[in-house]
């Protein structure tokens, strides 16, 4: 055995121990940051893109419908374009929901302008695409926004990237929480944007086991993901429950006694309550 070579197998060990160490702590020994003052009741109703009654969704209306039913929060789900801009839109495809062709995220900000949705759900009444900047003007700076990023694709952070330069750049007033279904997208802005807090959606058992790889800021799963074990973790962890989307009152009413912080939902009615 050549001279020295002990020692160096034995530091090579040290730090792999160590690495693994401080991996298994990363995991486990994590708490969310604090929400400060983002919700403004227990539970804070948050309008599923918008109030859908009148008006498209991730419309500017529908926003504005959702505020003058007495909603404090509203959930919205956001896109870039091409050339950089932040658009109000659930679907990349435009042909499911707009009288455009094509993939959104493709076109740029002065082609969207001239497309309008809501063209199967609101035939009579079609908006355009809203850009984010538009919503945060027209939408007053005391309600909460909960925006949500679209992806094309796991690795997909431009979105992410366009929407961490709006809020340097201080274009948004409002308080605001950003989530997505994107593992890497959450983790992108807790790092890339440290004043601003995150939100892991899930809609399969498979994907909370992301959590503590993610570390979010408040938990936003379906609630039938809310098994007695999710339950124990989120109050170990003091993990914010803001569980989607939930319309029907009973199930409502059943958030509202299990103490969720916050219920995105469809139902106007939830403000009844």
């Amino acid at each position: 055995q050549a001279p020295g070579s002990y020692p160096r197998k034995m530091i090579t060990i040290f730090f792999i121990l160590l690495a693994c160490l401080l991996f298994i702590a990363y995991l486990d020994h994590w708490q969310p940051r604090d929400m400060g003052n983002y919700y403004l009741s227990f539970p804070m109703m948050i309008a599923h893109r918008g109030i859908k009654i009148n008006s498209p969704e991730n419309t500017i209306s529908a926003f504005r419908e959702a505020v003058n039913m007495g909603f404090k929060a509203i959930e919205m789900d956001v896109i870039s374009t091409k050339d950089g801009s932040v658009v109000c839109s659930h679907n990349h495809d435009l042909e499911r929901e707009t009288n455009g062709e094509g993939w959104l995220h493709q076109m740029s900000a002065t082609e969207i302008e001239q497309i309008e949705t809501g063209v199967f759900s609101h035939p009579e009444n079609r908006k355009n695409i809203p850009s984010l900047l538009d919503v945060v003007r027209s939408i007053p700076a005391n309600i909460r926004l909960n925006i949500e990023i679209k992806f094309d694709g796991v690795f997909d952070l431009s979105t992410a990237r366009v929407l961490a330069r709006m809020i340097k750049a201080k274009k948004i007033p409002h308080k605001i929480l950003i989530s997505s279904f994107n593992p890497f997208i959450v983790l992108y802005v807790r790092w890339m944007i440290p004043n601003v807090r995150t939100g892991y959606l899930v809609e399969t058992p498979d994907m909370i086991k992301w959590i503590h790889v993610v570390h979010p800021d408040c938990f936003h799963p379906q609630p039938d993901l809310l098994t007695t074990d999710v339950l124990k973790m989120c109050k170990r962890k003091n993990l914010p429950i803001n569980v989607w989307t939930v319309n029907s009152l009973p199930a409502i009413k059943y958030c509202k006694n299990h103490g969720f912080q916050a219920v995105i939902t469809d139902n106007p009615l939830a403000m009844s309550l």
